[in-house]
C-alpha cells in the first residue's frame, strides 16, 4: 500500500501546492470546531457562573441533564439567601422598614443566650441607613462625676421569657415572637469610669426612645453594646444590598425558578414567594401540584421528615444549604422549588442553558468526529509533505532540494513565522474583545478563529518545511546565524593559540572585554546590560569548553597510563589551543603503541625461540640422561669413572632443569598457562609443603620455623601452581642461606585500610652471601644473587614465582635488609580462623 502512494520520487509543485492548501484547510477547520465548541459548551450565567457542558449529557434532555441540575443547584443557593434575608426585611411579603431587630441576639443568631442579657432593639431601616452613612465616634475625658452623669445609673437586661431550642428555634427567633421579650433595670455595683473614653454617636435612638448610654451603667458594657450594634448595622445593610439585587433577580417575570416558602413559628405562619397567583390565599389549592405542574420541583418538609423531586438535587445537598440560615429556618417549614422548563421565556440562567444546550449538545459525537477527521488529515498531508521536501519538480523539470527561501538564515524565517503569527493572534483577541458581533455570536468567533489559524499554518508552514529541507540537505546549521556567529567567534579565538605569548592570549581579551562591556552599559543602559550579560555568558561557555577539554586530555592521559594504548582524542570538540595539545596526545599515543606492539612482537619471538631451543635440547639431553642412567647401572669398579659419571649425572639433571624452567618462564610471560583457580586451606597446604622439605632443610643445616596465626586461612588459587612458587622459594632458601641459621616462615591475616583480608606467607632467612643487589632485580630473569654463580641455579625461580603468583591474582614482594632475605606472598582471604582448631569450634570471621 505504501509503496504505491509512495511510488515516485518526486512531486510536483502543483501537488504540492494543492496538499498545502488542503492542510491549511484542515486546520482551520478543526481550529473553528474547537472554537465553537469551547464557547458554546461554556457561559456565564446572569450572576456570573461560568457553567461548563458536560459531555456526559450527550443524548440526556436539557431538564435532566447535569447542567439543569448545576444551575438549579446554584439558584436554590440564591433563593434559599433571599428568603433568609425575606424574614429579616419583610412582613407580609412586603419590605417592612419598622421591623425591628434585637442588635445581641442577632450578631448570635445561630446560638442560645443567656437568660439575661444587654442589646438595644432598632427599627431594621435605621440600623442599615446608620450603616450606609457612617459610625461617628469621638474621643472624650470624663471625671467620675461626668462619667456617671453620662451612663445609666442602671443596666438594662433583657430577658426572653420563651428563650430555648426546640424545634430548630435559636435565641433571634425568639427576640422575633410578640410579647416575649421582659426589660429590668439592675444597679451594678459602683465602678469608677473616669478617664478617658471612645464614645458612639448616637445617630438614632432605639424602638424605646433611649441612647446607648441611657441602656447601661458601666463603660465595659457601653463597649460591647457599641460593637454588637455596629456589627449588626453592617451585616444588615450588606445583607439588605444582596437581599434587593435577589429580590429584583427572582422576580415572577424575570425568572423561570419558583419558590413558596412557608415558616410557622408560635402558631403564625409565614409566607415568601415569587409567585404572583400565590401571595394571596391558597385555600384549596395542593401546592405541590401546583409546583409539579412548572416541570422540575422539589418539595421539602423538615418537621414531617418529607422530601420530594424529580431532579437530581438529593435531600442532603438541600439540608446543607439551608443549614447555612439556621437563624432563619426553625422545623416548622415547607419548602417549594421548581423550574418552569416549559415556559422559559424569562431571560434567566435557565434560559441561557438551555440554548447553549440545544446549540451544542445534539451535535457532540458529530463535531468531535469531524475535529478527529481533519486532524488526522492533517497530520498525514503534513508527513506526506516531509517525506517528499527536497524532491519538488518544478515547471521547468528541475528538481530543487534547495529553494530560494533556504538562502535566508533560519532564525530569521522562524522570527519572521512568529511575528506573522503573534500579529494573526493579536487582531483575533483585538475582535473578539472589541466587536460585539464577534463576542456575542458563536459562529462568527469560530470563523474568525478559523480564518486567522489558516493564515497563521501558512506561515507556520514556510518555517517547517524550510527546516525539513535545510536538514534533509545538510544545509541547516550551515545557513543559520549561529554558525556564522560562532565561526566569527572560532577565528577570533583561533589566533590566541600556544604559539602566542602569554599576554596576547590573557592581557589583551580581557583589556577588550572590559572595554567593551563599559561601552555598552554607558551606551544602551539597560540593553547594553543585557548584551554585556549575554557576551559574560559566552565567554563563561567558552572557558567551560576549555576545562571541559582539558578534561578529556587529562582523562586520556590517565587511561593511557593505566595501558589502555589505542585511546585517542577527538580533536573536532577541542576548542582554541586544546586542538594542538589534543594532536600532540594523538601523536604520543601512537608512538606509544606502536613501541609496545613492537616490544610484545619481539617478546613474542624471543619466547618463540626460547622455546624451540629448548625443544631442540631436550632431545639430545634425553638421550644423554637416559645413557648415563645405563652406566651407573654398569658395575665399575674404577673411582675415577665412577666419578665422571655422576658429574655427568649432576650436569646433565641441571640442564634439563634449565631448560624446563626456561619453558616455563616462557609459557609465563606469553600468557600461554591455563590456571584452575579453587578455594584450598593456605595453612595446610603450607605445613604440607614444609614436611616435604624438611629433610632438604635438614641436609644444608637449616632449622624452618613454622607460626601459623590463624589455623584455617581459605584462599582462591590454583594449588599445582602455588606449590611450584613456594617450592621455589624454599628451594632459593637452601641454595644461598648461611648454613646453621633458621628459617623463619609466617602466615599471618592483614587487613588493609582500603581493601579486604589478606593472607600473607612470609619466608626469612640470613643469606650466604652478602647481597649487593636491588630487591626488583632478583625477579628478573637469569639474575641471582650468587654473583659469582658458585651456586647451582638458572636465576629464573624468583622470577617463575612473582610471575606464577600475580597470575593467580596475588602479590609478591621481596625485602632485603643488609644479608636478611625476605619473600612476602599473599592473597585476599575472606574465611579464616583464630588458633587452633583443637579449641575453637565457630571462631569464623567472613
Amino acid at each position: 500500500m505504501f509503496d504505491k502512494i509512495f511510488r515516485h520520487k518526486t512531486m510536483s509543485w502543483i501537488s504540492r501546492y494543492v496538499l498545502r492548501i488542503f492542510q491549511h484547510i484542515c486546520i482551520a477547520i478543526v481550529a473553528a470546531l474547537m472554537f465553537y465548541i469551547y464557547i458554546g459548551s461554556s457561559f456565564v450565567g446572569t450572576n456570573g457562573v461560568v457553567y461548563n457542558l458536560q459531555n456526559e449529557d450527550s443524548g440526556e434532555e436539557y431538564a435532566d441533564s447535569s447542567l439543569f441540575n448545576e444551575i438549579l443547584m446554584n439558584n436554590l443557593k440564591s433563593v434559599v439567601e433571599l428568603s433568609a434575608y425575606q424574614t429579616l426585611f419583610e412582613t407580609f411579603g412586603e419590605y417592612n422598614g419598622n421591623k425591628s431587630v434585637d442588635v445581641t441576639a442577632f450578631i448570635n443568631r445561630n446560638t442560645i443566650l443567656q437568660s439575661d442579657y444587654i442589646t438595644a432593639v432598632y427599627p431594621v431601616s435605621n440600623l442599615i441607613k446608620w450603616s450606609q452613612n457612617g459610625f461617628e465616634y469621638e474621643d472624650m475625658n470624663f471625671s467620675t462625676k461626668e462619667s456617671k452623669d453620662f451612663l445609666a445609673s442602671t443596666t438594662v437586661y433583657t430577658h426572653l421569657m420563651k428563650n430555648n431550642a426546640e424545634g430548630g428555634m435559636n435565641s433571634f427567633l425568639n427576640s422575633q415572637l410578640d410579647n416575649n421579650m421582659v426589660r429590668t433595670n439592675i444597679k451594678e455595683a459602683d465602678v469608677d469610669g473616669g478617664g478617658s473614653h471612645t464614645v458612639l454617636i448616637p445617630r438614632y435612638q432605639t424602638i424605646y426612645h433611649e441612647n446607648i448610654e441611657e441602656i447601661v451603667s458601666r463603660w465595659d458594657e457601653y463597649n460591647e453594646l457599641c460593637a454588637n450594634i455596629t456589627e449588626a448595622a453592617s451585616t444588615m445593610a450588606s445583607c439588605y444590598d444582596r437581599y434587593a439585587d435577589y429580590k429584583d433577580e427572582y422576580s415572577f417575570y424575570k425568572s423561570n425558578f419558583r419558590y413558596y416558602i412557608t415558616r410557622t413559628i408560635n402558631a403564625r405562619t409565614e409566607v415568601y414567594t415569587n409567585v404572583e397567583s400565590l401571595k394571596g390565599s391558597t385555600t384549596g389549592l395542593n401546592l405541590k401540584d401546583v409546583f409539579k405542574s412548572y416541570g422540575r420541583y422539589i418539595y421539602y418538609c423538615p418537621y414531617d421528615i418529607e422530601y420530594s423531586t424529580n431532579t437530581k438535587i438529593n435531600e442532603d445537598d438541600l439540608r446543607k444549604i439551608l443549614g447555612n440560615y439556621q437563624y432563619a429556618y426553625p422545623d416548622q417549614m415547607k419548602f417549594y422549588f421548581a423550574v418552569d422548563v416549559n415556559k422559559t421565556s424569562n431571560n434567566d440562567d435557565f434560559k441561557i442553558g438551555k440554548e447553549a444546550f440545544s446549540r451544542y449538545m445534539p451535535y457532540y459525537k458529530q463535531l468531535h468526529m469531524i475535529i478527529a477527521f481533519f486532524a488526522i488529515a492533517y497530520v498525514i498531508v503534513f508527513v506526506h509533505l516531509s517525506l517528499y521536501e527536497g524532491r519538488i519538480e518544478y515547471s521547468d523539470g528541475t528538481v530543487g532540494g534547495i529553494e530560494k527561501i533556504d538562502v535566508i538564515p533560519i532564525e530569521i524565517v522562524i522570527l519572521f513565522s512568529a511575528i506573522i503569527i503573534g500579529i494573526l493572534f493579536g487582531f483575533f483577541q483585538f475582535a473578539r474583545n472589541n466587536y460585539a458581533t464577534i463576542y456575542n455570536n458563536t459562529f462568527n468567533m469560530a470563523a474568525l478563529a478559523g480564518g486567522l489559524t489558516f493564515l497563521a499554518n501558512n506561515a507556520a508552514a514556510y518555517a517547517v518545511f524550510s527546516v525539513i529541507r535545510r536538514a534533509k540537505s545538510g544545509f541547516l546549521y550551515k545557513t543559520s546565524l549561529l554558525r556564522m556567529s560562532l565561526e566569527m567567534v572560532k577565528k577570533l579565538f583561533a589566533k590566541m593559540t600556544l604559539k602566542q605569548n602569554l599576554f596576547v592570549r590573557t592581557i589583551v581579551p580581557y583589556s577588550i572585554s572590559i572595554v567593551l562591556q563599559f561601552y555598552l552599559i554607558i551606551r544602551f543602559h539597560i540593553l547594553g546590560i543585557i548584551i554585556a550579560v549575554v557576551l559574560d555568558i559566552a565567554v563563561a561557555l567558552y572557558i567551560f569548553n576549555l576545562n571541559k577539554d582539558k578534561f578529556m586530555i587529562l582523562d586520556a592521559l590517565r587511561r593511557i597510563s593505566n595501558g589502555e594504548l589505542d585511546v585517542k582524542v577527538d580533536v573536532n570538540k577541542l576548542h582554541g589551543a586544546n586542538v594542538y595539545l589534543g594532536e600532540e596526545l594523538n601523536n604520543i599515543s601512537d608512538s606509544v603503541e606502536a613501541a609496545v606492539n613492537r616490544s610484545m612482537r619481539d617478546e613474542k619471538l624471543k619466547a618463540d625461540l626460547i622455546t624451540n631451543v629448548s625443544h631442540d635440547i631436550k632431545t639430545p639431553l634425553t638421550s644423554i640422561i637416559n645413557y648415563v642412567d645405563l652406566l651407573k647401572r654398569e658395575n665399575i669398579e674404577d673411582p675415577k669413572v665412577s666419578e665422571y659419571i655422576r658429574v655427568l649425572d649432576n650436569k646433565s639433571q641441571r640442564l634439563r632443569q634449565l631448560t624446563d624452567d626456561l619453558v616455563e618462564a616462557s609459557k609465563i610471560s606469553s600468557g600461554n598457562i591455563t590456571l584452575n583457580i579453587e578455594e584450598f586451606n593456605f595453612a595446610e597446604f603450607v605445613n604440607q609443603i614444609l614436611g616435604e622439605f624438611f629433610e632438604k632443610f635438614d641436609s644444608f643445616d637449616l632449622v624452618p620455623i613454622l607460626k601459623c596465626e590463624k589455623y584455617d586461612v581459605f584462599i582462591h588459587a590454583d594449588a599445582r601452581q602455588l606449590y611450584r612458587v613456594i617450592e621455589n622459594l624454599l628451594n632459593n632458601v637452601c641454595k644461598y642461606a648461611l648454613p646453621n641459621t633458621r628459617v623463619y616462615m609466617d602466615l599471618v591475616v592483614v587487613k588493609p585500610e582500603d581493601g579486604p583480608h589478606r593472607a600473607v606467607f612470609s619466608v626469612k632467612n640470613i643469606s650466604r652471601n652478602e647481597l649487593n643487589i636491588n630487591a626488583d632485580e632478583l625477579t628478573e630473569r637469569f639474575i641471582r644473587g650468587d654473583i659469582s654463580r658458585s651456586t647451582e641455579g638458572s636465576g629464573l625461580g624468583l622470577s617463575i614465582a612473582k610471575s606464577l603468583t600475580i597470575a593467580m591474582g596475588g602479590q609478591f614482594e621481596i625485602i632485603l635488609d643488609g644479608d636478611l632475605f625476605k619473600v612476602n606472598v599473599s592473597f585476599e582471604t575472606g574465611k579464616f580462623s583464630n588458633g587452633n582448631p583443637a579449641s575453637e569450634t565457630a571462631d569464623v570471621e567472613q
